[in-house]
């Protein structure tokens, strides 16, 4: 055998096994964590004062809208549910406003943000609820009958059928 043919694998070799680990460390760095988000907690609100102030913009929207407000409970099955968040600047303005959720119902989502900016201005936020920018952010649940009215989630009598 050529010494020169010898020696240039095993230098192939070493460079070879180098190659490997190299590429093992990389392909390492790519492991999938198994790290799980917290569960979501329902519940106690994590801002008592947030929580008065969304209950109060509810009750604001309601009678701002009442035509479009289901009288006593809503119906077991709703038509449709609409989540929107929306931000309220520090003189009651409303500022923004996403769609959070909704099932499709295009009807029901422009009815749900006809409400709100029907409404706005609204009740100015206490200074504690803003945030850097001077927005608080809120997130209201609109609960469609097959009628078109709506009940709002803050302050919706329980579903029929929830006794």
């Amino acid at each position: 055998m050529n010494t020169t043919c010898a020696s240039q694998q095993t230098r192939w070799r070493a460079g070879g096994g180098w190659l490997l680990l190299a590429l093992a460390l990389l392909l390492g760095g790519c492991a999938i964590s198994e790290k799980h988000p917290g569960p979501l907690v329902l519940g106690a609100p994590s801002n008592p004062a947030l929580e008065s102030y969304k209950v109060s913009l509810a009750r604001y929207i309601t009678r701002v809208d009442a035509r479009m407000i289901t009288p006593g409970r809503p119906q077991a099955l709703l038509r449709s549910v609409v989540t929107l968040e929306y931000a309220v600047d520090r003189r009651g303005y409303l500022t923004g406003v996403r769609l959070f959720r909704d099932n499709g119902d295009r009807s029901a989502d422009a009815t749900a943000l006809t409400s709100l900016r029907r409404a706005s201005p609204f009740p100015p936020p206490s200074r504690t609820l803003l945030d850097s920018s001077g927005h608080v952010h809120i997130v209201e649940t609109w609960l469609f009958n097959n009628d078109g009215r709506f009940q709002l989630r803050s302050v919706a009598a329980a579903q029929i059928g929830d006794e």
